[in-house]
């Protein structure tokens, strides 16, 4: 019964433990071989191909093979094991060999007193209830003593599955008979029966047994009247999506029929093809996607579309489900883990061949794929940022190699290392454009309002009087208007009038968060929060003031200024409950509301016809972040959210209040030149050695004692040096160790390392050796192959 890929219970030392089997020899290995004690799903749950993209994911982002081998297994399969401790004689007989271990005679009492076996969790939390200084390491090790003595039993398990399918009863009339005249003759000894009977005849295929009168239908079951069956239940994701999404298919444009043809050639030869489609915001990408889809179903072929932001399922979904219905299945981490798990075996059991997700779902076992579609492929939620730390566009690269599958990869502001790809004629991406907006409407108009020279007008001082004025304007049109601010909160920091002194999170180095609906500061990285305070702590003075802006602050001024107005706001704070995203989305477009304020999760995917203003609060928040793609970012927000106005056949219209305003991020994305900012960025890129001309490598070294943490960064530097790696010289070089631009977070003191080179294989090699040098300080060590994320 065993394949590769099955999930197996196997004995490890006086454990069992859940493993995967990743293949077979016949040459049996120089020790001692134990037998696989069973199986724990009857299916496998990955294949050879399966297999073989986990290795690579191990190798290239330097990953135990265990944590890429769980990208692949289904919600909630993985099984912890849970220890079981009992006592094994009488109390006083123990008693009297402990009078030395006191920890030991604790453990062996209380497991005396239970009186049961207890699972190790609860023995701590029992133990801890009594002595403080209790903790888990020293009971294990007293446990483990007490086993030793042969006074305590220990039994390790596997826990039960977080998610199983869920099942109901359903009960069926049994058989063909005259049922009216079986209700008759029950009727009068047993009504409920009868009417039992009736309902079921009703019905055309059973009825839940819990709706029905459970010793009626038992009665029934019992004479074989009724036969009662458990059967799966599927849990449905809610909110599929958008009201009035068109089923049909829309008639191509000359270019998105150029982009087509490519699609199907490529789908017809059965061969590998990877084609970045660049088209401006409003240029039909989703309507490619559509007919491209469409084409690898006709082939009996699966498709995966990978979506970077749960905010942009909904409308996505409301597309794709219109078109192809029940063959849709939706994974994303906003699911429940009922839902995902029911979804995922959907994929599985070849009920859904087309996939529409966040970045995991680039893992849905998916027997055949003809098609993976990336949307937005610059966005930064692609890459993961905990182990095994992949980037989603080039797993689904290599994915598409293993299916010979098209990889279809749009975006209007497409990444600098893409585009670069795919101008270039040896590269295996082909570049495609779309240079217009579906039947030529054209681009909104961008202001950019220098705040240098602007007194900012409302009652908070947020808007420029040209902001001001054309929102009075939109609202007396009974039009919509978006306002974007990449930040969230109420104000950004508090500050004491008196002595400056400003409140920060204990654990991070960074200023809490004044968040007005919940009266608390709090730390946006790990939730550290307290009340705000009525005095300063530091000299006791109540003149405290609240600076900075954020969406929630915004949203409050707007309904100050204009009465009436009805306010949506859209970021992590109002999105924290299951179907919140689709609910606010699904509210704006229904006109339930004038104006919706957010964070990034507005800027992209979204179309809503009657929005004809974006107000673009700070152009500036992200742009002097320590990160060399922070201009390239700032460009890419601009120019997404700019392009949800005048998506219908009203023109719209883009405010950017900045500081800036000669900055080319700024002045570009004003224009909507993304071949003019490619130039400038990458000349920079060129200079300073950075993507796309050099693969990175980043090292961060945490720990509690910022000393041990520098230590070790220093260390690292200099095994580098003993292997021929240079500092900020070389074609393999390293940046470094510098304190990280986040010197602290969640209680660790941080520091960083930036390796370079041509070849990621190069760096790779260099920090294999490196790291097994350190032994146990690797621990230490955190390494993002390919990273995006400099802080």
């Amino acid at each position: 019964d065993l394949q590769v890929g099955s999930f197996v219970l196997v004995p490890f030392g006086r454990r069992r433990l859940a493993g995967w089997v990743t293949g077979f020899t016949d040459d049996p290995p120089d020790v001692r071989i134990r037998p696989v004690d069973e199986l724990l799903v009857d299916e496998p749950v990955f294949d050879e191909r399966g297999l073989a993209l986990a290795r690579w994911i191990a190798e290239h982002y330097m990953s135990p093979l265990r944590d890429a081998l769980r990208c692949l297994l289904p919600p909630g399969a993985g099984r912890d094991t849970q220890t079981w401790v009992a006592a094994e004689c009488g109390a006083a007989e123990g008693a009297s060999q402990l009078h030395r271990a006191p920890r030991q005679l604790q453990v062996f009492e209380a497991l005396v007193s239970a009186g049961e076996a207890l699972e190790l969790d609860e023995l701590v939390v029992t133990l801890q209830e009594r002595d403080a200084s209790a903790n888990r390491s020293t009971i294990m090790s007293a446990v483990r003593s007490l086993e030793e003595r042969g006074l305590v039993c220990v039994r390790r398990t596997l826990a039960s599955p977080s998610v199983r399918e869920r099942r109901q009863q359903i009960a069926r009339l049994a058989g063909r008979r005259d049922w009216a005249q079986v209700a008759d003759r029950l009727q009068s000894r047993a009504p409920r029966q009868a009417e039992t009977i009736l309902e079921l005849q009703a019905a055309e295929d059973g009825l839940l047994v819990a709706e029905l009168h459970r010793s009626a239908v038992n009665a029934l079951a019992e004479k074989g009247l009724v036969k009662i069956t458990e059967e799966p239940v599927r849990r449905r994701p809610e909110g599929a999506g958008l009201e009035g999404q068109a089923e049909e298919f829309l008639t191509l444009t000359e270019h998105q029929r150029c982009a087509l043809e490519q699609i199907d050639e490529a789908l017809r030869r059965r061969e590998y093809h990877g084609l970045l489609l660049h088209g401006v915001t409003g240029s039909g990408k989703t309507e490619v996607y559509l007919h491209a889809i469409a084409s690898a179903l006709r082939q009996g072929r699966g498709a995966v579309v990978l979506v970077p932001e749960i905010a942009l399922t909904p409308q996505m979904v409301g597309r794709f489900r219109a078109r192809f219905g029940e063959r849709l299945a939706l994974l994303h981490s906003a699911l429940s883990a009922g839902e995902r798990y029911d979804e995922w075996m959907r994929v599985q059991r070849g009920e859904a061949d087309l996939v529409v997700g966040a970045r995991s779902a680039i893992f849905a076992p998916l027997d055949e794929i003809g098609v993976i579609v990336i949307d937005e492929e610059h966005e930064r939620a692609y890459k993961q940022d905990s182990p095994p730390r992949y980037h989603a566009v080039e797993v689904a690269r290599r994915r598409a190699k293993q299916h010979a599958a098209v990889l279809i990869m749009g975006s209007a502001t497409p990444s600098l290392e893409s585009y670069h790809q795919a101008r270039d004629p040896e590269c295996d991406i082909a570049l495609c454009e779309l240079p217009e907006r579906i039947d030529s409407r054209p681009l909104p108009e961008v202001e950019i309002i220098d705040l240098r020279g602007e007194t900012l007008m409302g009652r908070g001082g947020t808007f420029s009087q040209r902001l001001l004025d054309a929102l009075d304007g939109v609202f007396a049109r009974r039009e919509q208007a978006m306002l974007f601010l990449n930040r969230r909160g109420y104000s950004t920091f508090v500050i004491c009038k008196s002595c400056g002194f400003t409140l920060n999170c204990e654990d991070c180095s960074v200023s809490l968060i004044y968040h007005h609906q919940s009266r608390e500061m709090r730390c946006h990285h790990c939730d550290f929060a307290v009340p705000v305070p009525a005095v300063c702590p530091s000299c006791g003075s109540e003149d405290i003031g609240f600076h900075g802006l954020g969406t929630e602050r915004v949203a409050d001024q707007i309904a100050r200024e204009f009465e009436g107005v009805r306010v949506l706001r859209m970021d992590r704070d109002t999105t924290g409950g299951k179907g919140a995203y689709a609910r606010i989305l699904q509210e704006f477009a229904r006109r339930q509301a004038d104006v919706l304020i957010g964070t990034q999760m507005i800027a992209k995917g979204h179309d809503f016809p009657d929005v004809t203003l974006v107000g673009v609060l700070n152009a500036d928040t992200g742009l002097n972040r320590p990160d060399f793609r922070a201009s390239e970012h700032t460009f890419q927000l601009l120019t997404q959210v700019a392009g949800r106005a005048g998506r219908a056949d009203k023109p719209g219209r883009v405010l950017v209040q900045t500081y800036n305003p000669e900055h080319p991020a700024i002045t570009n994305a004003s224009r909507h030149d993304y071949e003019s900012f490619y130039s400038y960025e990458l000349a920079k890129r060129r200079e300073n050695m950075y993507p796309p001309f050099a693969r990175l490598v980043n090292l961060t070294i945490s720990d509690e004692d910022a000393d041990r943490a520098l230590g070790i960064a220093r260390r690292i530097a200099y095994e580098l040096q003993e292997r021929g790696v240079r500092h900020k010289r070389g074609r393999v070089q390293f940046v470094g160790p510098a304190q990280a631009p986040l010197a602290r977070l969640r209680g660790r003191y941080r520091y960083h390392l930036l390796l370079k080179g041509e070849s990621s294989g190069e760096l790779r090699a260099a920090l294999a050796a490196v790291l097994d040098a350190l032994g146990d300080e690797a621990e230490a060590v955190t390494v993002d192959v390919d990273p995006l994320d400099m802080m």
